[in-house]
């Protein structure tokens, strides 16, 4: 049974977690990379760059071995790629990719680097996390409100009431968005 799991932590470290923790530590807000698929992209482009990784770990090691030592065995391998993801792992939580270390304590807790306002970084952890709740919503209405807009000048008359009044909606659940959002902006001042 040791060795079975022994096979499926090797085979996250070679081809998942150091690219995983690349990407979260390049791209640390959620829906940076994509709105709609951005975990999807984020799993496809981490086990490439894990693959990536563990030959360039390979090759480094194998440059440094000599007559004498061999460093491409198990150990060093381990040793270096525990450290690539550590270091990755890091980056990432300084930058602000894992805002739920903040649930293990409250000190962990880092919010995105980029993109952040004074008063955002005053916020508590909880009145945070529903403001990027709130402004992720935000974007998909304004999305949806372009598509609405032009979906509503269709020649049929049922169609065309339909997503006019689906851009009422999403027009007004925006304004509540907003008001929520300065609401939040007061309370952090």
């Amino acid at each position: 049974m040791s060795n079975f799991l022994m096979v499926i932590v090797g085979l996250l470290f070679v081809f998942f977690l150091p690219g995983y923790t690349l990407v979260n530590m390049l791209y640390p807000r959620k829906g940076e990379l994509d709105p709609e698929y951005d975990q999807v992209y984020r799993i496809a482009l981490g086990m490439a760059l894990s693959i990536s990784i563990a030959i360039m770990v390979g090759f480094g090691l194998n440059a440094l071995s000599g007559d004498e030592h061999a460093y491409v065995t198990a150990g060093p391998l381990w040793l270096v790629m525990l450290v690539v993801t550590g270091l990755f792992t890091l980056g990432g939580w300084y930058r602000g990719a894992y805002p739920m270390a903040g649930i293990i304590h409250p000190r962990l807790y880092r919010p995105t680097s980029r993109g952040t306002t004074h008063g955002e970084r005053a916020l508590g952890f909880n009145a945070h996390r529903k403001t990027n709740r709130l402004l992720i919503e935000r974007e998909y209405l304004l999305a949806d409100v372009k598509t609405f807009a032009d979906r509503a000048t269709t020649s049929n008359p049922q169609r065309s009431l339909y997503y006019k009044k689906r851009l009422e909606q999403a027009r007004e659940r925006i304004e509540k968005i907003n008001d929520e959002l300065r609401d939040l902006e007061r309370e952090a001042h």
